[in-house]
């Protein structure tokens, strides 16, 4: 799993982002085609579902730790990179905590796309690790998601996020409900973990001797978590992200573009491309029925557009 920030991706990916949201505000559409203009305002009048997650966070985050102390003034130097990051988790965030709720999970680890893809579902790492979740191919696989030339389903905030819940739901129980143990375990992998309680003789995350990487990757995730929870505290003011769904998930039995989808709807292509970056051609596969998500105010108009196209429940 990728944890160490590349500058140089986030400034490349800040300023598409930017792009973006100046190209749908010409179309008249709201901020990025995703986050209704009210979810990223600085408002404590919007019911906020950082606020909800705030609520939901259980674990101990250690704040008077060396090492969480560290990764909480490292995030503080740059106050406005945290803030750009929380606002790319707009469109996802509100389904991945509610998926974290569904499954009784620490609400902390809705924010592991913090550090793994700062909320960037294209995001890749050397090692090919890719998506929200930085899901490697083999273990995307074994998770049941689709990876094709194609398609790729880590891009998916959907499926790739049912598959790294239901890998830290069999990661909790392994661990015995240790979500130290467990969190590192998804950064560095399960036996690296076992065989440091082994060879340390202990079962605290804090006395294994275990690599810097992941060192690194409990404290931090411990950190944003604590900031999230009392923000007041750390003089940081976190956009307002509305409690209520983003988008709403269809699915196609036929091959069709993203931007035939586009013209005939009315929903802007920046839209779609945002939602649905799992298409690598931005052509809806024809093998199979495939998500597509929209966004949910948007979505009666394209049921109506793609009618018999969609799968039926």
């Amino acid at each position: 799993m990728q944890y160490l920030i590349n500058q140089s991706k986030y400034l490349i990916y800040a300023v598409l982002s930017c792009s973006l949201i100046i190209a749908l505000y010409s179309n008249n559409f709201e901020v990025s085609g995703l986050v209704p203009t009210t979810a990223i305002e600085e408002s404590d009048s919007v019911d906020s579902v950082w606020a909800s997650m705030g609520q939901e966070l259980k674990l101990d985050h250690q704040v008077q730790s060396a090492r969480v102390q560290a990764e909480i003034r490292q995030l503080l130097a740059d106050k406005e990179k945290l803030h750009s990051i929380l606002v790319a988790a707009a469109p996802y965030i509100y389904f991945i905590h509610t998926q974290t709720q569904a499954r009784g999970l620490p609400a902390e680890l809705a924010l592991i796309p913090v550090i793994e893809s700062e909320f960037n579902p294209n995001d890749h790492s050397t090692k090919g690790a890719t998506g929200l979740w930085q899901l490697m191919p083999g273990t995307a696989t074994e998770l049941g998601i689709k990876v094709k030339s194609s398609y790729d389903g880590r891009r998916n905030v959907v499926s790739s996020t049912k598959a790294a819940l239901a890998y830290f739901n069999d990661l909790g129980t392994s661990f015995n409900g240790n979500w130290y143990l467990a969190i590192a375990a998804y950064n560095c992998g399960q036996g690296k973990i076992q065989s440091a309680e082994r060879k340390d003789g202990s079962t605290s995350f804090w006395n294994l001797s275990l690599p810097s990487e992941t060192k690194h990757y409990v404290p931090k995730l411990l950190a944003v978590a604590a900031i999230i929870k009392n923000p007041e505290k750390y003089g940081v003011e976190l956009p307002t992200v509305t409690n209520k769904p983003y988008f709403t998930e269809l699915k196609i039995k036929k091959a069709m573009s993203l931007a035939t989808i586009a013209k005939s709807s009315g929903v802007s292509i920046d839209t779609l491309r945002a939602l649905n970056p799992d298409y690598n051609h931005a052509v809806v596969a024809n093998k199979g029925s495939y998500s597509l998500l929209v966004p949910i105010e948007q979505a009666p108009a394209v049921r109506e557009t793609l009618g018999d196209s969609l799968v039926t429940t």
